[in-house]
């Protein structure tokens, strides 16, 4: 019998992932994440931050249809700065870009919102013009440090009861050294990669944090080690190609919740 798969309503994963499924297995369903519903589904899967909180309803009658991250971390990874800090406070300094002050006389260096997704809200500021023409800093931004390098890698991880139960890493090509992955500026090709020495040092955070569910680490290699861009704590669109597997692996690792 094929297995009822929910997934939160997105704009473009939905399409995808409904291409992409492997139907002779599953039976998805895409729809906003609320109410009694979500009890007939095997596996609900929210696709956005907000759909997470939701989604936590899917566990109830004894059962577990869905693996999510606690309240505190989904906020903790989603608060851009409020991730970095806690990386350094947390012994992962060496793979965290410096933050800079309000003004930085250093170029070239990134202004980031600290909520927000593909981009948005990032700038890359490469002088002093650059900086003059965006203006002074909100307490809704903050300046780090710009990682040089064409390849910018993501690396999606699925932790289930303290064991990393699904691994996958791509390879973004932007083609130039100061890109901002996003909307405005997609990558030129992305292909599979090997996670090599990002792997550990993603599944010690996770183990530090305490985390379980779906998240995605953002990164690039500078002098072989990984440079941490952000955590996502959400199912990340370049997943949507290998969801079947994703999937499998979620209900492979699920055990009922005890009464």
């Amino acid at each position: 019998m094929r297995k009822a798969i929910l997934f939160g309503e997105h704009s473009t994963q939905a399409p995808a992932i409904a291409r992409y499924i492997d139907r002779d297995r599953f039976d998805p369903s895409f729809a906003e994440l609320s109410g009694p519903d979500m009890m007939r589904f095997d596996l609900v899967v929210p696709l956005s931050v907000p759909q997470i909180e939701a989604a936590r309803g899917a566990n109830a009658a004894g059962r577990r249809r869905a693996v999510l991250p606690r309240p505190e971390l989904v906020a903790l990874c989603d608060d851009k700065l409020a991730c970095n800090q806690w990386l350094i406070a947390n012994g992962f300094a060496d793979h965290v870009p410096a933050l800079l002050g309000p003004e930085p006389d250093r170029f070239p260096y990134i202004r980031k919102a600290r909520h927000g997704d593909f981009g948005a809200g990032c700038a890359m500021v490469r002088d002093a013009a650059a900086a003059a023409a965006l203006g002074p800093i909100d307490a809704g931004s903050f300046h780090q440090r710009a990682v040089p390098g064409a390849d910018e890698y993501v690396l999606h991880l699925l932790r289930i009861d303290g064991a990393i139960r699904f691994t996958l890493c791509y390879r973004y090509d932007m083609g130039t050294s100061l890109a901002v992955r996003g909307s405005g500026e997609p990558a030129r090709s992305t292909t599979p990669a090997e996670p090599g020495v990002a792997l550990p040092l993603c599944t010690a955070i996770l183990e530090a944090m305490g985390y379980e569910g779906t998240c995605c680490f953002n990164y690039k290699l500078e002098d072989g080690q990984p440079q941490l861009l952000e955590i996502n704590p959400r199912f990340g669109g370049s997943l949507v190609g290998e969801v079947s597997a994703y999937v499998q692996a979620h209900l492979d690792a699920m055990e009922p919740i005890a009464p």
